[in-house]
């Protein structure tokens, strides 16, 4: 790995461990064993490193929503096909996925942009399988932001909420994804009977 991925790396980790607050520029050089000005060189310091990780997040985050969308013929196979291609991203990326997941939930300035591009063209995506289907849905920004929010919330509430105990298992991965899968299609009634 060059200087410059070791230094991703060694910040995702760190990040994805602790708050941004509490990672410093030398912790982050420590673990990447190099000298701190290097961060500075390859991201412009912490912040930049910080919106480097979020933007490749973004970035794959987007590449399972298209995958996902030109592949499925309905919303039940959308589901599907998202928590499987997110899970399985999530459980090979862990570190960015955290990172991103906590990122998403606090409104950065300096990150604004890209939660923004996130939101528009993941929307983008889904309005052209809505269109492709002939599935409609309400389009406001609301329901826009708050569907996008509800789906990962969902997916990812394991990560949210209890550590990884179950999409880090291969064990308990595939109820995780039945339980999900569920809740997204049917809401939690169907979960019940």
């Amino acid at each position: 790995m060059t200087k410059r991925e070791i230094i991703f790396h060694a910040g995702t980790k760190l990040f994805a461990e602790r708050s941004f607050n509490s990672v410093g520029i030398r912790d982050i050089a420590r673990e990447a064993e190099v000298n701190s000005a290097m961060i500075s060189y390859y991201f412009g310091g912490k912040t930049g490193l910080h919106k480097e990780i979020f933007s490749v997040f973004k970035d794959r985050v987007l590449n399972v929503v298209r995958k996902s969308m030109e592949e499925s013929s309905d919303h039940f196979e959308l589901v599907d096909r998202n928590v499987e291609e997110f899970l399985k991203d999530a459980r090979e990326n862990r570190n960015i996925y955290l990172v991103g997941l906590r990122v998403l939930n606090h409104d950065s300035p300096e990150l604004e942009e890209i939660r923004d591009s996130l939101y528009s063209t993941g929307w983008k995506y889904f309005s052209e399988f809505l269109a492709r289907t002939g599935a409609r849905i309400d389009q406001s920004e609301d329901t826009r932001d708050i569907t996008f929010t509800a789906v990962l919330g969902t997916i990812f509430s394991d990560y949210l909420l209890g550590g990884g105990t179950f999409i880090d298992d291969d064990s308990k991965i595939e109820s995780y994804k039945k339980v999900v899968s569920g809740l997204l299609k049917y809401g939690s009634p169907a979960l019940w009977a």
